[in-house]
């Protein structure tokens, strides 16, 4: 073996050897929230579903991994000093780096960067991990926000989510540009299953009917099942509670998208005690498998 090959398997060796973070004993609900396009309210959602389980009681957490595009900061009115970008690039701890939301819960922005997050080194991706491995111990729900569309360096934050909500809109192109993404995600993994939900309906049979033209698509083409999670309404006191940068959960409690978006959270975390689950690894075991394998390529 050449002098060049053997230092850089040595320094792959220990590249794997560091990401190996510490795993903390609690098991945290993980949710990857996807569009195939933009504009559909994946982020407005991905916020009113962390309030809504805040009003629950629970501990929420959202991780902004639209990076570039990332705009919670913007639908609460708030800016964060720090971001994920910062925490990669070892300028800051992740637990420090958190921001305070509505209700009590935790976010981080994605800030600008896309190579600083996606071509980080072992060390880096050593760090991040066990950072990010002790603030999910603190939290019941973790919620991802990722960007619209996908790239190969999201996949292994999706697929190490418990669950997966792909957003559309009733619009022909949001619907096959959600078919596209879910196929980049089954040709990932096919055992995949993706919950869907349908923004901006005018109606429920509107809902429906999205729903059943894109699970008709991955049924027929992609011999896969997709599970309905819900629809949000067309309402015009979200589009208000955007301008006045306040999360419509808040500012219209008793909205039918509030009441829709409460009904969406329930059945995709499953609250009722007697829904059994089936038991996965943990997210941070499965995100680390994904990057020991991204350190031998």
């Amino acid at each position: 073996m050449k002098p060049d090959q053997a230092e850089s398997l040595r320094r792959k060796m220990r590249e794997r050897q560091m990401i190996k973070p510490e795993l903390y004993e609690k098991k945290v609900k993980t949710l990857a929230v996807i569009s195939g396009k933009g504009g559909v309210g994946k982020s407005n959602l991905t916020l009113n579903m962390a309030v809504a389980l805040q009003e629950k009681g629970k501990k929420a957490l959202i991780i902004d991994l639209d990076i570039g595009m990332g705009n919670i900061d913007v639908l609460i009115g708030a800016a964060s000093s720090r971001t994920i970008i910062d925490v990669m690039e070892n300028r800051h701890a992740l637990a420090q780096s958190l921001s305070s939301g509505p209700k009590g819960l935790r976010y981080i922005s994605g800030g600008t960067g896309l190579e600083a997050i996606y071509q980080a080194d072992g060390e880096k991706w050593a760090a991040f991990m066990n950072g990010l491995s002790a603030v999910l111990s603190d939290f019941d729900y973790v919620l991802f926000d990722m960007g619209a569309g996908l790239s190969k360096e999201q996949l292994p934050f999706i697929l190490s989510a418990e669950d997966i909500l792909a957003v559309t809109t009733p619009e022909p192109t949001a619907i096959m540009d959600a078919y596209s993404a879910i196929k980049h995600l089954l040709l990932a993994d096919e055992r995949l299953t993706v919950n869907i939900a349908v923004n901006r309906a005018r109606s429920q049979k509107q809902a429906l009917d999205t729903y059943n033209r894109l699970s008709h698509a991955i049924h027929t083409f992609l011999g896969a099942e997709v599970r309905f999670a819900g629809s949000i309404p067309d309402d015009p006191l979200v589009s208000q509670a955007v301008i006045d940068q306040v999360p419509f959960l808040i500012k219209s409690p008793q909205a039918k998208a509030s009441r829709s978006v409460r009904l969406l959270t329930d059945v995709l975390f499953q609250t009722e005690e007697n829904k059994p689950r089936e038991e996965k690894p943990a997210f941070i075991e499965r995100l680390s498998s994904f990057l020991l394998r991204r350190t031998l390529q």
